[in-house]
């Protein structure tokens, strides 16, 4: 299976919006008053100490209907909205491709609202899932390591020795900061048969299937952007960032 990197998609004439920030914000003030559990989780991590990430990871225990997010004057009501830390929001069509795709176990279509030029625009769901921690299905022996953010902060001489699930969150714990992945090896207890997936740490965000991807453009489902993996192979070259290359064993 061949996985693309998904993402909210920049261009004015799709989405409405003209400064690349996005077609809706999650404010601050008033809408984490509302959302206690939002701010908990998404903007008081020192809070949590260091196993902060595990409410991100398993997001589907956390996560509540949001009400009442900002979305810009010009912006476009897309089929697909992407502007959250954990999944994206999604209206009924592009809920009803997704509904008829091979998704993570814990995954969950949570009711939200948006508010623009002060009126509601509804008929949008949070599509949020369970995030991969490669705990059971990345074989990290096999896996191999970018660590050229940590060597900048840490000196030329640091090292690592990452066989196993442990020793990965051993140098995230120590350093406060996850190693960078230039190949990720999923072992055989991957189902490599699911159309959507997310990495907690290793690799991009959010993950769809050629298959699935097919399915949106025979729709013509808009607001989102697929990347192939040589568009982000050739990208991540010339920005120099870390492209994480995805073997399935």
């Amino acid at each position: 299976m061949t996985y693309h990197i998904i993402k909210n998609n920049s261009e004015p004439n799709v989405v409405g919006v003209t400064d690349g920030a996005g077609q809706a914000h999650i404010p601050l003030g008033n809408f984490l008053e509302r959302n206690p559990w939002y701010r908990a989780i998404f903007h008081e991590t020192e809070l949590a100490g260091k196993n902060w990430w595990k409410s991100w990871a398993n997001i589907t225990q956390y996560a509540q209907p949001l009400h009442e997010v900002f979305m810009e004057k010009k912006a476009k009501h897309t089929d697909y909205i992407g502007f959250l830390y954990r999944g994206f929001v999604v209206n009924d069509k592009l809920r009803e491709i997704l509904e008829s795709s091979h998704l993570p176990k814990n995954h969950q279509f949570l009711e939200t609202t948006f508010v623009q030029k002060h009126k509601i625009v509804d008929g949008y769901w949070w599509f949020v899932y369970d995030m991969e921690t490669g705990d059971q299905t990345v074989d990290f022996s096999k896996s191999e390591y970018d660590l050229r953010y940590h060597k900048r902060n840490f000196g030329e001489d640091f090292k690592v020795n990452i066989q196993t699930y442990q020793n990965y969150l051993n140098v995230f714990y120590e350093t406060g900061s996850a190693v960078g992945v230039s190949k990720l090896v999923f072992n055989q207890n991957f189902d490599e048969e699911l159309d959507v997936f997310g990495m907690q740490f290793l690799g991009s965000k959010n993950y769809v299937s050629e298959r699935l991807l097919k399915k949106m453009e025979a729709a013509n489902i808009t607001g989102y952007e697929a990347i192939s993996p040589e568009r982000a192979k050739r990208r991540a070259e010339f920005l120099g960032d870390i492209y994480t290359e995805l073997v399935f064993l």
